[in-house]
């Protein structure tokens, strides 16, 4: 590994590179994304030349095998995260590997016994888990403050627009609500948690193959419920997270980007307390954490095995659907 530094390369040259990436780079000082590889070469020398990044590789192999590079993120649609992030860790980098971290459980699973064979560290890029406000959300939550928690409903609703190049409209390649939008509310109530749910139920609503929009009733070990819904053929954008616990209540408004504006209310007794909590960006907060558990063996915030967690939940919800 480069001493004191991560090289950073780039395995697709799509839009959430730009901002999950190439921005946050800029804000950590100890990262520089070095190299990208695109499934089309022109793209990635535009993308290249756009965003100032020194080595364009004509395959993906190629960037896998760069002996400067420490990181590969791979930002490609999900049904190419487990074998890119596979083929990278087996030649020595560390992976960052975008949400959703693959196209089911066993994949995730392949994944991270790949990264044990390796020695090598696997991440999914769950940015909003590292921002300050989710920090303050887990306190409370183990804290006891409020009492157990009794329910929870999130969701996150974004109206995609159904191109023909838009990849979450095509189930083949990883899309659909629950992959692209769903995966966030059901990870946000097993932090909220603490906790591995059963799911109870869900349904889905299929357009052109593809769940245009997603609902799933969990339940939790320790006796809390949980209603989970996303849509991605709505006019408007909503993320929210309401947690009801024995003694008040915890509304969240986005708690995806919080550095987009958001609000946390606490309800204690009918007295609301309203909260905001200052902190960099998530997709900066993130890479900082990421460089940290690198560089100096810091903790990461998400468990070693929560990508194969989380698939799990998501190959629930669709079995729990019919749609497995």
């Amino acid at each position: 590994m480069s001493v004191g530094h991560l090289n950073i390369g780039i395995i697709g040259a799509a839009r959430v590179a730009v901002y999950a990436m190439m921005a946050p780079a800029r804000e950590v000082a100890r990262v520089q994304v070095t190299a990208i590889a695109a499934r089309d070469p022109a793209r990635a020398k535009a993308f290249a030349a756009e965003h100032g990044i020194a080595t364009v590789h004509t395959s993906y192999d190629a960037l896998i095998s760069d002996p400067s590079i420490d990181l590969v993120y791979v930002a490609t649609p999900p049904a190419f995260h487990a074998g890119i992030a596979i083929n990278a860790l087996a030649a020595g980098k560390h992976v960052l590997v975008e949400k959703p971290f693959s196209m089911n459980a066993a994949e995730a699973r392949e994944v991270l016994a790949a990264g044990a064979r390796a020695g090598r560290r696997v991440f999914e890029a769950f940015h909003y888990r590292h921002h300050a406000l989710w920090h303050r959300i887990v306190e409370i939550c183990r804290s006891g403050a409020l009492g157990k928690i009794v329910s929870l409903d999130a969701a996150f609703h974004a109206p995609i627009p159904k191109t023909a190049d838009e990849f979450r409209w095509n189930a083949s390649i990883g899309g659909g609500a629950l992959m692209d939008l769903g995966c966030y509310p059901l990870q946000w109530v097993r932090v909220a948690t603490g906790e591995e749910p059963v799911v109870e139920g869900a349904t889905m609503r299929m357009v052109d193959g593809v769940d245009a929009a997603t609902e799933a009733v969990l339940r939790f070990p320790g006796g809390a419920t949980a209603t989970v819904a996303c849509r991605m053929d709505g006019d408007a954008f909503a993320a929210f997270l309401n947690i009801t616990c024995e003694r008040g209540t915890l509304k969240v408004l986005n708690p995806l980007a919080p550095q987009m504006g958001h609000k946390l209310d606490i309800d204690t007794g009918g007295k609301v307390r309203s909260e905001t909590i200052e902190g960099p960006s998530t997709f900066a907060a993130q890479l900082q954490a990421v460089a940290a558990t690198l560089l100096d063996d810091a903790p990461f915030p998400l468990s070693g095995d929560d990508p194969m967690k989380s698939m799990a939940v998501i190959d629930a919800v669709r079995a729990a659907a019919g749609k497995r």
